[in-house]
């Protein structure tokens, strides 16, 4: 018991070392040292994934190196060894100094339906950066690839340095930081220091690694990393606290986390992008003096680039000090300012929302207009007022939207909000550099102006994308979202015991079996659309959200598959199936319960 005490204290004041360090030193380095050999003989892990990548063959193939190094690096029995979905290999590279950075090149044959970027993060599972790529392959024009063609992907990988040589240190392995990893689990399974692990890549954030490569120290190669295949977070922390040995160790342990978690927020409140002088002499503004001692005012300063800053009292005035009668959602306010209607969103840190929207400018997205603050820990964004309020409203609202009557989306309508919410979505994947996930879409983040032009919103949860799988859990988001904007009931429905149970056998009955599928189609529809809706195109949706949830995330398709599905659907759309009573929806007031802005 003393023995693990004082090995958590010592890693306890080695972390707060690590928070100690600069944020310029975040992240992992493959440059070359004067010290490093030219090249070296060294490992980077790789995941077995099907349908292609699940025997040695193929892999084998795939980094151009022999089976049986394969099977001595893991141990296996053989190279006909059966592998598991996700099961860990070591793959032998050489690696090599190109002048300034450690590579080691693989030449890869284009197939149909290959990108750069696609290549990069699914089929080398993000070892190596596609912007690499495109610089290893000067002449190669990306968007005009053919089949056959041959690519060079380098790997990203470091030999050891004398001094790490003369520490006892064999290999510096490159592993890809996967989602839901624990510290303490992955330097377990490679038999590493974790404390070296951490000095290796610079001290770097490990919640803002994941799918991005890391070097892993050893000392000799792991016998087994078996434990590392497909385990949930909470089986890891299981092992870290049996580890541990003790409930006490483990008591002491979670408070000292809960220190360092502390000392880590601390110190990146007191760093700031720019100086509050700066700031506002670039703008041509003043601030009052005690305005300068905001911390929020110093976190956000360096995401706004031309910031609208809405007076505060103006706020208070326009939502009567934030009075029920004026809130519209959970945190969120409508607030009429100089004849102009807003939505605010009172939020306790705003900072990486606001990086998020700075980077993005699209018609079917939501738009910041400025900000408020409050106090020194809250302020308020105002955004662009929906009229319509929110798609779950729209369509789950129990009680009328206007005085005369409910008011009902037409197929047409529902084609061109499906449409809206794809396009935007699209922006945020292809367009942006980097991709943006949002990881929050839902019916109630989706709001609809004066026009029904749909617009996404609450970017709390959104971040850059580290990995395809990010990307295609927005797509899934996306197939509920159909389904429910069709059918007219929510898919998603919380079980007795807290659960999220997504209801799909009606949908894929209907898809599996022909007997009746018309009668039980029109049953499935929303029955205010009154049956003014093509089958064929219908049907056409149905398969279009049942491929965006598929289980499989690599078989789902992209937002600009989706997009141009969605587009030939509207294309043919007649205008024969708008009802002359649905020829136009006044705006709606929304009620207490629309939440067209979900603060979190």
């Amino acid at each position: 018991m003393a023995v693990i005490l004082l090995s958590l204290l010592n890693f306890f004041f080695l972390l707060q070392r690590v928070f100690a360090q600069s944020a310029a030193n975040s992240g992992t380095n493959f440059s070359c040292f004067s010290d490093s050999p030219v090249s070296c003989e060294t490992y980077v892990s790789y995941r077995a994934r099907s349908p292609d990548l699940m025997n040695i063959g193929n892999i084998s193939d795939l980094f151009g190196v022999s089976r049986l190094s394969i099977v001595n690096a893991n141990n296996l029995p053989s190279d006909e060894a059966k592998l598991r979905q996700n099961q860990i290999l070591l793959i032998p590279i050489t690696c090599s100094c190109n002048g300034s950075s450690f590579f080691s090149n693989v030449t890869y044959r284009i197939k149909a339906g290959d990108s750069l970027y696609s290549v990069s993060i699914n089929t080398f599972q993000n070892l190596t950066d596609y912007h690499d790529v495109q610089e290893m392959n000067p002449l190669l024009i990306p968007n005009r690839l053919k089949v056959g063609m041959q690519v060079v992907f380098p790997l990203l990988c470091r030999c050891l340095s004398k001094e790490l040589e003369e520490q006892g240190l064999k290999y510096l392995i490159t592993y890809v930081w996967q989602p839901g990893n624990v510290l303490l689990a992955v330097s377990s399974a490679f038999n590493a220091s974790p404390v070296d692990f951490l000095k290796e890549n610079n001290y770097r954030n490990l919640s803002d690694a994941v799918c991005l490569p890391l070097l892993m120290p050893v000392t000799k190669l792991p016998i087994n990393l078996s434990s590392l295949g497909d385990l949930h977070m909470t089986r890891r922390l299981n092992l870290i606290i049996a580890i541990l040995g003790s409930a006490g160790a483990f008591v002491i342990l979670s408070a000292l986390l809960v220190y360092i978690h502390r000392l880590y927020v601390k110190r990146r409140l007191l760093e700031p992008n720019v100086s509050y002088t700066e700031f506002f002499e670039s703008k041509g503004g003043t601030i009052e003096p005690q305005l300068f001692k905001s911390n929020l005012l110093l976190k956000v300063s360096g995401c706004l680039d031309n910031p609208i800053i809405f007076d505060e009292k103006a706020i208070k005035e326009a939502t009567m000090n934030l009075s029920d009668k004026h809130r519209i959602g959970r945190s969120v306010y409508k607030a009429t300012i100089d004849g102009e209607v807003f939505a605010v969103k009172k939020v306790k840190d705003a900072t990486e929302e606001i990086k998020i929207l700075q980077r993005l400018n699209h018609a079917n997205l939501v738009k910041l207009m400025g900000i408020s603050f409050w106090n020194d820990e809250d302020c308020f964004l105002v955004y662009e007022y929906a009229e319509n309020g929110s798609l779950d409203n729209m369509l789950f609202s129990s009680t009328p939207s206007s005085s005369s009557s409910m008011a009902f989306l037409t197929w047409t309508q529902r084609l061109d909000i499906a449409l809206d919410v794809a396009n935007g979505l699209q922006y945020m994947h292809e367009h942006s550099q980097p991709s943006i996930v949002h990881m929050d879409i839902r019916a109630s983040n989706i709001l609809l102006n004066s026009n029904l032009k749909a617009k996404i919103s609450n970017f709390y949860s959104a971040r850059p994308a580290t990995c395809a799988k990010q990307l295609k859990e927005d797509v899934f988001a996306f197939g509920v979202i159909l389904l429910e904007l069709f059918s007219g009931r929510k898919v998603m429905q919380q079980s007795k015991n807290g659960e999220t149970v997504i209801e799909w056998d009606q949908m894929r009955e209907l898809l599996e079996v022909d007997e009746k599928r018309v009668e039980r189609l029109e049953k499935w529809m929303d029955q205010n659309l009154q049956g003014l809706y093509p089958t064929d195109s219908a049907l056409s949706i149905l398969h279009l959200a049942n491929a965006c949830t598929l289980d499989i995330y690599l078989a789902r398709p992209t937002m600009t598959e989706i997009v141009f599905n969605l587009s030939f659907l509207r294309q043919s759309s007649s205008e024969m199936y708008e009802g002359s009573w649905m020829s136009g929806i006044e705006p709606v007031e929304s009620s207490e319960t629309f939440s067209p802005i979900i603060a979190r």
